[in-house]
C-alpha cells in the first residue's frame, strides 16, 4: 500500500510541476523556441542592409567577398540604425589579415599576403575597395591594325585628343603612349555602358570590336612626349606625398605596374583632377578607386593631379635616362 501510494504522489507531482510545453520542441523546455525567435536578430545578414547601401551591397555581391556578411567587418549589427551606428574597421591591415595573412595550412584558393612584402605600413584600403577587393588585374590581348588605328583616329577622335593623341585641352585626356590594354578595357566599357560619359559614351558606341583594337594598338605606339601643361593648380609636393597610396596600382611616378590600369604619369592635370572627382561622387564607376578616392579633398585632387602632370611618362632606365 505504501509503494502503491508513493507511485500516485509522484504520478501527480510529475504532473503537476510538468510545465504544458515540456518536450513541445524536442529536448527544450517551456517555450525557449518561440521566445529565442521572438528576439531581434544580433546579425541581421546582408540582406538587411540592402535597402540603405544598394551601391555597396551591389559591388559585395557581385564580387569575391559575398562569402562575408556584413557584420564581420562592421559588427553586429542589432538596434541599427536607429539606436546602434556600426563601425567603419580603421585598421584595415589588422582586420584583412585575420582572413588573407600568409601562413601554412592556409587554403590555397584563400588569397595570401606576406603583409610586410605586401604592401609595407600601407592600409589595404588604399588600394582595395573593402566590398569588393580583388584588384581588376585581366589585362586584354590588344592585336589591332595600327594603320587603321590612324585612320579612325583621324576621323573620330583628333579633334578632341589632338592629331598626334596629345590633347589641346587641359580637360581631356592624353592617349599617346596609354596602355594599350587599358584602352580596350575603357573603352569597351563605354561601348557597354559600364562607363558613362557625355562625349565618350556615344563615340564608343558607334566602334566595332576591331575598332577598337585598331585604335588602342595605334595610341599605345605613339610618343607621350608633350610640352608641360599651363596654369596647373595643386602642389606636386604634397601630391607626392599623397601618391604613396596610389602607388601599389599606379607605381611611384604614375607608370602603373600592370598594363591594365592607365599610365597616370605626364598626363592633362584638368583631365586627372575631373576623373578623380568623377570617381568620388560616383559618377565614373570602379569599386577600388570608389574607395580610394572617397578620403579625398578638393585640395588632395588637386595636388594629385599636379603631381602626376609633372612627372615623366617615360619609364626611366637603371642609367638615369627616360626609354
Amino acid at each position: 500500500m505504501l509503494i502503491v501510494a508513493g507511485a500516485a504522489v509522484g504520478l501527480v507531482a510529475k504532473w503537476y510541476f510538468t510545465a504544458d510545453s515540456f518536450y513541445r520542441y524536442g529536448h527544450y523546455r517551456a517555450n525557449s523556441v518561440p521566445e529565442i525567435a521572438a528576439q531581434e536578430p544580433a546579425f541581421q545578414t546582408p540582406p538587411y542592409c540592402q535597402s540603405c547601401h544598394a551601391e555597396r551591397h551591389a559591388q559585395w555581391s557581385a564580387n569575391n567577398h559575398k562569402t562575408v556578411i556584413c557584420e564581420v567587418c562592421h559588427g553586429a549589427a542589432k538596434g541599427h540604425p536607429q539606436e546602434v551606428r556600426l563601425t567603419i574597421p580603421a585598421d584595415t591591415r589588422k582586420l584583412c589579415t585575420l582572413c588573407h595573412e600568409a601562413m601554412p595550412g592556409r587554403p590555397r584558393v584563400q588569397p595570401q599576403v606576406a603583409l610586410a612584402e605586401h604592401s609595407g605600413d600601407q592600409q589595404c584600403v588604399a588600394c582595395h575597395n573593402p566590398h569588393a577587393p580583388k584588384l581588376a588585374g585581366v589585362v586584354a590581348k590588344v592585336a589591332g591594325d595600327v594603320a587603321a588605328g590612324n585612320k579612325k583616329h583621324a576621323a573620330n577622335c583628333a579633334s578632341c585628343h589632338g592629331a598626334a593623341g596629345i590633347s589641346p585641352n587641359d580637360t581631356w585626356p592624353n592617349l599617346a603612349g596609354q596602355n594599350a590594354a587599358y584602352l580596350v578595357r575603357i573603352l569597351g566599357a563605354y561601348k557597354s555602358g559600364d562607363q558613362t560619359d557625355v562625349m565618350m559614351s556615344p563615340m564608343a558606341k558607334t566602334l566595332s570590336d576591331t575598332d577598337i583594337q585598331n585604335l588602342a594598338a595605334y595610341y599605345a605606339g605613339l610618343s607621350c612626349k608633350a610640352a608641360p601643361g599651363e596654369g596647373r593648380v595643386g602642389d606636386a609636393a604634397a601630391g607626392r606625398a599623397l601618391a604613396k597610396n596610389c602607388a601599389a596600382c599606379h607605381g611611384e611616378t604614375g607608370i602603373a605596374s600592370n598594363p591594365a590600369w592607365p599610365k597616370l604619369a605626364g598626363q592633362k592635370a584638368g583631365y586627372l583632377a575631373n576623373a578623380l572627382k568623377a570617381f568620388r561622387a560616383g559618377l565614373r564607376k570602379d569599386p577600388m578607386m570608389a574607395g580610394v578616392t572617397r578620403g579625398l579633398s578638393d585640395a588632395d585632387i588637386s595636388n594629385l593631379a599636379a603631381y602626376y602632370a609633372a612627372q615623366s611618362c617615360e619609364p626611366v632606365t637603371q642609367t638615369g635616362k627616360t626609354q
